[in-house]
């Protein structure tokens, strides 16, 4: 485990050492309306999903699903948005936005369930949509249960072709908390493939 002490100001860093283990926030709720830097490594780090050439990433039909299936997140997760993503050899960089707004206008349940499990909000704190404090009405589609549906399915349909393949068991994520934050993130995901030789995920990185 990377023991790299945490940035300064509480914001990632994602040049160098980029790679540290997700610490949930414990008054969090990963359901919360936010954006959030995910990277899933594949088992053992296994370079199943193709190959970088010359800056350029070249998939393989095994990277073809695991970036297809990135594409149907929005459509089986009503309150999520994806923003910037890349296939690397052997893992994914992705951006992905939860909004709960987006899933009361495009879930035709959704209307129903809040008639069902109506809960009166009068008096309370209502902040964790906003600040992501814990609230239980947010909890159904986190960020962890995206995470996991993605690589169930990629698990599933990859090894209908090449039995064998796996992912780590954890994820890493950071929360974007604000614009420039989120201007990093998408910059740093679009030059992964030019700064593959240097990228601490190769099999054979000098510091593994």
């Amino acid at each position: 485990m990377n023991n790299d002490p945490q940035p300064e100001n509480n914001k990632p860093k994602y040049k160098g050492k980029y790679r540290v283990d997700s610490i949930r926030l414990p008054a969090w709720s990963y359901a919360s309306n936010a954006g959030y830097f995910v990277t899933i490594c594949t088992d053992g780090k296994k370079c199943f999903f193709g190959e970088v050439v010359q800056g350029e990433m070249h998939l393989s039909s095994i990277g073809e699903i695991a970036q297809k299936l990135w594409y149907e997140i929005p459509n089986h997760f009503y309150n999520c948005q994806i923003d910037s993503f890349c296939v690397m050899p052997n893992h994914i960089h992705g951006i992905l936005i939860i909004n709960q707004i987006r899933e009361d206008a495009m879930n035709p349940r959704k209307q129903e369930e809040d008639a069902m499990n109506r809960v009166s909000t009068r008096g309370d704190d209502q902040r964790g949509g906003v600040t992501g404090l814990f609230n239980p009405m947010l909890s159904k589609n986190s960020l962890s249960k995206i995470v996991r549906w993605y690589k169930g399915r990629c698990s599933f349909e990859i090894n209908q072709i090449y039995e064998g393949f796996g992912w780590q068991e954890r994820f890493h994520d950071n929360i974007i908390r604000d614009e420039f934050a989120l201007d990093q993130v998408r910059q740093y995901i679009i030059n992964n493939p030019i700064n593959w030789e240097r990228d601490c995920e190769q099999p054979h990185h000098p510091s593994l």
